[in-house]
């Protein structure tokens, strides 16, 4: 018996240390996420597009090739069959092609515009994974408090019976006893649900179950929002945040597709060089035979399409002032956004340590009425309800320390400010 504390012991140090921090759960989140994957692989099927459109500026060459078997057999004269081979390399490069240039301008904004919402995935991820990671802590401590609430209900319980039994107290305390129990099991099962839905959605993200978690720590420091101004943050966001660049180079995007489509006006030149060879083997045609080297300009300057240029500037135009009311949209989104997490991080803040000192007055509150109802200046109803009034107090305290959590990487978020970095910060406000 003496080695199964030690034991015992070193198998709870030993789980303690392989807990998963936020940390390592990051890194699981992009190597096994499909969502994240699903991303970056978009990201880097979008930036193909301005290769391609460079593709189009630089030369062509074409090789074609035939071979025909031709037997002819008149009804007068001679019978002869013959093998007819034709090889031909063409070389094309623009010479005046407005429509290829603003084709690639345009894409190289696009390019941008992939680039700016990639980091915007990239903080949607870090804000993702960390929602869940806390989500799954919030979940174990309410829970935690809903299993002592049920497990303080139920010596009140067995209080109140043997109270009873010796004639104290009447059966009516025994059943409000009951009741209180039995709503505080029901809540216990409701809150182990969500545990189990939190843990789901976390392992979806992080590709398996996550085990363990590093817990919040109890003496993280909570601060109010640096800079603690609300326009400092809607500044912040106007410069940093990607959504907005995202805005801002699709309107230049467009722009460039107006002045693509323009193009449509205007004439295309191309040096076009070609190499042939025709050989009709020993047939009568074989003085057909030829080799030919054609090298030249060519231009085409297309007068009338059907009206189909004009359209297609005309939608080009809907499409830039669409961007354009675009900008203006998301810049009054993230004024909203910033400024809304700014109220709510700095409610947090203080309501952090509100709630703390509820913790405190509602344990001193249940005190005072066990010591009354010891006494008979109290009934049941009055130990119950201060018996729950103190567990209530202390999920509103931990909900109170997740939000500001949370909060604080949202208004990171909304000012464009959120990386990898926050992430190791946020760790730190974990337990080792």
């Amino acid at each position: 018996m003496r080695y199964i504390f030690p034991i015992i012991t070193s198998l709870a140090i030993a789980q303690q240390s392989y807990a998963l921090d936020l940390a390592q759960a990051y890194e699981q989140a992009l190597k096994n996420d499909p969502q994240w994957a699903a991303t970056t692989n978009q990201y880097l099927a979008e930036k193909e597009k301005e290769q391609l459109s460079y593709g189009a500026l630089l030369p062509t060459v074409g090789f074609s090739g035939s071979m025909t078997r031709n037997k002819v057999n008149p009804e007068t004269g001679s019978n002869y069959d013959y093998t007819a081979r034709q090889l031909a390399i063409q070389a094309r490069q623009g010479l005046y092609r407005a429509d290829l240039w603003k084709a690639y301008e345009k894409a190289k904004i696009l390019t941008s515009v992939a680039e700016a919402d990639y980091r915007q995935k990239q903080q949607e991820q870090v804000l993702r994974v960390s929602e869940a990671y806390f989500n799954v802590l919030r979940a174990q401590e309410t829970l935690a408090s809903a299993k002592a609430e049920e497990a303080a209900l139920k010596r009140q319980l067995e209080q109140a019976q043997k109270r009873f039994d010796v004639g104290l107290i009447a059966k009516t305390d025994v059943f409000e006893a009951q009741a209180q129990l039995d709503a505080a099991v029901a809540a216990r099962i409701s809150q182990e649900v969500g545990l189990a839905s939190a843990q789901e959605a976390f392992a979806g993200i992080i590709g398996g179950d996550s085990g363990q978690l590093s817990t919040l720590r109890d003496d993280f420091v909570v601060t109010q929002p640096q800079p603690n101004n609300a326009d400092e943050w809607v500044k912040l966001a106007y410069e940093k945040n990607p959504q907005l660049a995202t805005a801002r180079f699709n309107q230049q995007a467009a722009e460039k597709a107006v002045e693509e489509q323009r193009a449509g006006y205007r004439p295309t030149i191309d040096f076009v060089a070609s190499i042939s060879d025709r050989d009709n083997g020993n047939s009568p045609l074989a003085s057909q035979n030829s080799q030919a080297i054609s090298a030249g300009v060519e231009m085409q300057w297309p007068i009338y399409t059907g009206g189909r240029t004009g359209s297609a500037v005309k939608q080009a135009s809907y499409g830039r002032d669409a961007a354009r009311d675009q900008v203006t949209s998301v810049q009054r989104q993230l004024t909203t956004q910033a400024r809304t997490a700014f109220l709510n991080v700095s409610a947090d803040s203080y309501r952090v340590a509100a709630r703390q000192q509820a913790v405190k007055s509602a344990e001193a509150a249940l005190a005072a009425t066990k010591a009354g109802y010891d006494v008979g200046t109290r009934n049941i109803v009055d130990v119950l309800l201060a018996e729950r009034n103190v567990y209530a107090a202390k999920r509103d305290y931990a909900n109170a320390r997740y939000d500001y959590v949370i909060n604080t990487v949202k208004l990171r978020a909304s000012s464009g400010q959120l990386g990898e970095m926050d992430i190791k910060e946020l760790n730190g406000w974990l337990t080792k």
